[in-house]
């Protein structure tokens, strides 16, 4: 039975079921003039095209039918695309018990990778599994004690366990399908595979952690939670191995992989290593009304029951300031404050997977660029200022501090109620002041351009915190096989400026494991 693609079919989202991508058969039918019991179908992509009055879901299908259909047939290479996604392992390693520092998705996959090729890989983790990192977080909120190994950001997952999870920030790597795949056999919806914009949801992946951590030890990997890493073992120029405290853990090889919670260990390795001041991010989180969202981008008042939450992406380019774009959208979300350090504040966001919260919030980020900071010191001081200074004007318990995107504008004071979605609340504050003076302007240009593109996005938003965590200001050198300037060490991930969300981040674990099989 040959396999023909069926391209830009367009469902009115209004007049859909909300499980419209399993009765579709109907719908291709109508336009192949084709009984419904003649065809079958499979989903290779899914987007939403809302630029008109009703917005439209707009698929790329495969169809299959016992007739001959005049539709362009798939390929070989695409046909082989719908099975089973494999990496490219050698037959053969002698590598055995390597370390992977770190279970984030960096971590997690470079893991997977070495534990398929039977080198019983040892994961260290200086946080713990998922499910206590979740028990921590709502001790924390109600003792506003923080326990700086089990937080937000630190612990198995990664910081990416508690977020919107969305896989969209992301990468055309070769093994792009093999993660998905990999997520989805651990718990993750299957839509991921086609959704132009997938995210998995903060209720659904600590699950997907959890199970890709038992994948690993049922090939032979080890696990050992609560044991932070300080430093690195050399014998010879050659990484050997690292420290816990005074523990030596040897092993032939290292993947590091210590995500953006991982500052004090990767500034410590900088003496060892060469290093590249790169382009870092930073911004503030800024929160609307769900609706507001949902009235701009669907240009409705009352959202169909086969759209989620909408959501934006939205980049301003003012041309006498930075450009700023949206980050990291959380629609239906949740504002938190992500820090795993105590007395530093650090808002992000998080949404499940039905993204069904009153708010959305997402971060407008700008770039300051490589040259911004002449050191690692410089960049790393100018964070941490920023982060408990938040921390102290919050009242010195978490709490965040917020000011309406209207009094961000005028430079002014100002907070017209403290409704929001921020788990450990909000008090007026300045975030204006905390801000360099190159990033409040660009701030102020990119809220002006946005609100013409949604309008009332000023109005109804307010500023929440700020984000500093979004990217690492250095980059860890690596020659072509992924290996640093010290031999056996091979730097991956957010943590070390080599990726930069979920899907990158797990790619380029991979990418190193593979290298240290060779």
């Amino acid at each position: 039975m040959a396999l023909y693609i069926l391209d830009k079919v367009a469902v009115s989202a209004r007049k859909a079921p909300r499980d419209i991508d399993e009765k579709l058969r109907p719908v291709i039918a109508g336009k192949l003039k084709l009984s419904p019991d003649e065809i079958d179908y499979h989903i290779l992509g899914k987007s939403i095209d809302s630029r008109r009055s009703e917005a439209m879901f707009i698929y790329r299908l495969a169809v299959s039918s016992e007739k001959k259909l005049e539709l362009p047939e798939l390929s070989q290479e695409q046909i082989a695309a719908l099975g089973k996604a494999e990496l490219p392992l050698p037959e053969k390693s002698a590598l055995r018990h390597p370390l992977v520092v770190g279970t984030g998705p960096a971590g997690i996959f470079g893991a997977l990778a070495l534990a398929m090729a039977g080198a019983e890989p040892i994961v260290i983790d200086r946080g713990y599994p998922v499910d206590h990192r979740r028990a921590e977080w709502e001790k924390f909120l109600q003792t506003r004690i923080l326990d700086t190994e089990n937080n937000l950001l630190i612990g198995e997952g990664g910081a990416g366990a508690f977020s919107d999870g969305k896989l969209y920030t992301g990468t055309k790597d070769v093994n792009r399908r093999f993660i998905l795949q990999e997520m989805i056999a651990a718990g993750a919806p299957e839509e991921i595979a086609y959704l132009s914009r997938p995210h998995v949801g903060s209720d659904k992946l600590p699950l997907i952690s959890i199970n890709l951590r038992r994948k690993i030890e049922a090939l032979g990997g080890k696990f050992l939670f609560g044991k932070e890493v300080t430093d690195i073992a050399l014998h010879k120029g050659r990484c050997s191995g690292v420290f816990c405290g005074s523990e030596l853990i040897p092993a032939p090889a290292v993947l590091l992989a210590p995500g953006l919670g991982g500052r004090t260990l990767v500034r410590k390795l900088l003496s060892k290593v060469n290093f590249s001041m790169k382009p870092f991010q930073m911004g503030c989180r800024i929160e609307h009304p769900q609706t507001l969202i949902d009235r701009c981008q669907y240009h409705t008042a009352n959202r169909p029951a086969a759209l989620g939450a909408a959501e934006y992406h939205l980049v301003s380019r003012p041309g006498d300031a930075w450009n700023v774009s949206s980050f990291c959208m959380c629609p239906g979300g949740t504002v938190v404050n992500a820090t795993a350090w105590e007395k530093h504040s650090i808002s992000n966001g998080m949404s499940n997977y039905a993204r069904d919260g009153e708010f959305a919030n997402s971060c407008l980020i700008a770039t300051l660029g490589a040259d911004y900071f002449s050191s690692p010191d410089e960049a790393f001081g100018l964070i941490e200022r920023i982060e408990t200074s938040l921390f102290d004007a919050g009242g010195g318990d978490y709490t965040m501090i917020a000011q309406d995107a209207s009094a961000f504008l005028a430079g002014r004071s100002g907070l017209k109620n403290n409704r929001s979605s921020c788990e450990v609340g909000i008090v007026p504050g300045r975030i204006d002041h905390l801000l360099i003076t190159e990033l409040q302007s660009a701030l102020r240009a990119a809220l002006k351009f946005f609100d013409r593109k949604c309008p009332n996005f000023i109005r109804d938003g307010k500023f929440i915190g700020v984000e500093s965590c979004v990217s690492a200001p250095l980059r860890i050198d690596r020659n072509e096989n992924c290996e640093s300037s010290l031999p056996g060490l091979f730097p991956a991930g957010e943590g070390v400026g080599a990726a930069g969300g979920i899907l990158s981040g797990a790619a380029d674990g991979i990418r190193c494991a593979l290298a240290m099989l060779k």
